[in-house]
C-alpha cells in the first residue's frame, strides 16, 4: 500500500518565488491562510466606518427588488494600494485595532495577500499550503502515546486553539465587507497564479468545500511514527487528501468552530457551499 503525503510535515510547493521556508508542521496554514483574509476584513471595515459616513440606502424600487434578498454587501469606496505595497496598508490597520498576538504576528509577515491567496488555492486543490508565515508555528510538536505507533493524546489539539480563536474572533460580517472592498487585490493575486478569469470567489468556495468535506474521525486516532513524520494507521484516513489529513489534526472542536465561521462567511458573500 503506497504511503501518501505524510502528516505533520509540509509538502514542498513551487508556486511562490521566495526561497523555501524551514520545514515544519503545515497544519497551521489550513487555519492561517483564511485567517489572514478574515483578519484584514475586520480591520478595513472598521477603518472605513470611521473615515466615511454611512452610505445612504435607496428605497427599493421595481428595478432593485430582485436584489433585496442578497446578503453580499456593496463595495465601499476605497483607494487601494498596489498589490506589491499592500502589506503596509493592512499592517497599519491591524496595529490600530487588533490586540490578538496571533494576528499581530501574522500581519508582520511579508506578502500577505499573495500568501493568503496561495494558501486558499492550495487548500482547494487538496494540498497542505506553505506560506511565509512560519512565525505562527506552534512550539509544541505532535506526540503519540507509543514509540513506533500510538494514539494521539487529545491535549495535542490545544496547539491549534490560538489560530482557531484568532480566526473565529473576527466577525464574519466584518470579514465579508473587507473582502468585498479589497477583492481586486485578491483577484489580481489569483490571476498571477494562472487563473485568467480572476474571480477569487471560486477559490474560496472550493477551499471551504474540501475542508467541510473532511470526514468525522475520533480525536485519538492511531498514528504510525515514520522518520520525520506520522501517518494514519487507518487506511481510510491515510488515503484522504493531504489537507484533510492535516485538518483532522486540529481536533474536532477546533474544526467545527472553523467550519461554522467559514459557512457564515460564505453566506455573507452569497456563495453556495455544498
Amino acid at each position: 500500500m503506497s504511503i501518501l503525503d505524510p502528516l505533520d510535515r509540509p509538502i514542498a510547493q513551487t508556486s511562490l518565488p521566495p526561497a523555501p521556508q524551514p520545514r515544519g508542521s503545515a497544519v497551521r496554514w489550513v487555519v492561517v491562510g483564511l485567517c489572514a483574509l478574515a483578519a484584514g476584513a475586520a480591520l478595513t471595515f472598521w477603518w472605513l466606518s470611521r473615515a466615511q459616513p454611512a452610505p445612504t440606502r435607496a428605497a427599493p424600487t421595481a428595478a432593485t427588488d430582485v436584489a433585496v434578498g442578497s446578503n453580499r454587501p456593496k463595495q465601499q469606496d476605497l483607494d487601494l494600494p498596489p498589490l506589491d505595497s499592500s502589506d503596509t496598508f493592512l499592517h497599519d490597520l491591524i496595529a490600530k485595532l487588533s490586540q490578538h498576538p496571533t494576528l499581530a504576528r501574522l500581519l508582520a509577515t511579508p506578502g500577505l495577500v499573495r500568501g493568503a491567496t496561495l494558501a486558499v488555492v492550495q487548500i482547494g486543490d487538496g494540498r497542505t499550503p506553505i506560506t511565509p508565515m512560519k512565525v505562527l508555528r506552534p512550539q509544541a510538536r505532535l506526540s503519540i502515546s507509543g514509540a513506533s505507533s500510538g494514539r494521539i493524546d487529545p491535549s495535542n489539539y490545544v496547539r491549534w486553539d490560538g489560530p482557531t480563536t484568532a480566526l473565529t474572533s473576527v466577525s464574519p460580517a466584518d470579514a465579508v465587507q473587507l473582502y468585498v472592498n479589497v477583492k481586486p487585490l485578491f483577484d489580481q493575486s489569483y490571476r498571477e497564479l494562472g487563473n485568467p478569469d480572476a474571480d477569487f470567489d471560486k477559490a474560496i468556495v472550493k477551499a471551504i468545500q474540501i475542508l467541510a468535506a473532511t470526514p468525522r474521525a475520533p480525536d485519538d486516532p492511531v498514528l504510525l511514527r515514520r522518520k520525520d513524520y506520522f501517518e494514519h494507521d487507518d487506511d481510510t484516513l491515510r488515503n484522504l487528501p493531504p489537507v484533510q489529513k492535516q485538518f483532522l489534526l486540529l481536533g474536532s472542536a477546533n474544526r467545527q468552530k472553523i467550519i461554522d465561521w467559514l459557512r457564515k462567511f460564505a453566506e455573507g458573500l452569497d456563495l453556495k457551499i455544498s
